[in-house]
């Protein structure tokens, strides 16, 4: 590096990073910068670029940045929590799917992924910031599925999360958004033989996403899997829809047909279950 570009702080760079610091702006604009420095708009744009020169904040889009702290050392290497930053990408949003099963504890693959559910329209559904080494995937939701989230703190950062029950029915309407329809299964499992989600509110909540094919998978799994949802199961029964639904949406057209769930198990119930045993 040469020593142009060195961590160092001009008086105008430095009052700007302290101030968004005081403010608790980890995360910034240009507008938050342009409020802070005053005068023309080029002002600020220029010690940004002073600023993103001597690594001392990484821009993760047009008009975003994140402040890098000392410990980001000469050359400005930083992680940062991946939830962290969802805030400033999209509004409103949760985290979702793969993210939250694993969150969860629900699953043991590491999802490379961030999933985030939102009801905004985006021009792009991925956004990866090489520098920090994280990729987001945000998928746009009907305002009718978008329901059923907590908060929990990360790192002084308010975070909204799907809670337990939404997640897996999220992962129940899209598993491709979960890994798959066998990541699907490891959450119902984990989720109700830990007593964690009640089968009424799985039902709910399934009733609310307008999407039959989520009881149908709902119900085949939670027979094929022996687990304690009562009399919920009749209730499924009753509304399913009309013909053949995939069991895994992108695993193509092909296996046996399932009457009793209208499913096309393009999975084996050997795929669905050989976890277990390993």
């Amino acid at each position: 590096m040469s020593g142009r570009n060195i961590r160092t702080l001009g008086d105008a760079e430095a009052r700007l990073l302290l101030t968004l610091a005081s403010q608790g702006r980890q995360v910034f604009t240009t507008a938050d910068a342009q409020a802070t420095v005053g005068g023309p708009r080029h002002r600020a744009n220029k010690i940004l670029a002073r600023l993103s020169d001597k690594h001392w904040v990484l821009r993760l889009r047009r008009g975003l940045y994140l402040i890098l702290p000392f410990e980001a050392g000469i050359e400005g290497t930083y992680s940062v929590h991946p939830f962290r930053i969802v805030p400033h990408l999209a509004t409103p949003y949760a985290i979702a799917y793969w993210t939250a099963l694993h969150h969860y504890g629900y699953t043991e693959q590491i999802p490379g992924i961030i999933f985030v559910a939102t009801t905004a329209a985006r021009g792009s559904a991925t956004l990866t910031i090489e520098e920090l080494g994280l990729t987001y995937r945000f998928v746009t939701l009907a305002s009718h599925k978008f329901f059923g989230h907590h908060r929990l703190w990360i790192e002084g950062q308010e975070i909204a999360v799907t809670d337990r029950a939404k997640t897996i029915i999220d992962c129940l309407d899209h598993p491709e958004h979960c890994g798959g329809v066998v990541e699907a299964a490891k959450g119902l499992y984990e989720s109700l033989s830990g007593g964690d989600i009640s089968p009424p509110l799985l039902t709910e909540y399934a009733g609310r996403m307008q999407n039959r094919a989520i009881f149908k998978r709902l119900g085949y799994l939670a027979e094929l899997l022996n687990l304690p949802v009562g009399d919920e199961i009749e209730h499924w029964r009753t509304t399913l829809s009309t013909g053949y639904s995939r069991l895994g949406p992108l695993a193509g057209d092909h296996g046996p047909y399932d009457s009793r769930w209208q499913l096309r198990l393009n999975r084996t119930p050997a795929d669905l279950t050989d976890w277990l045993v390993h």
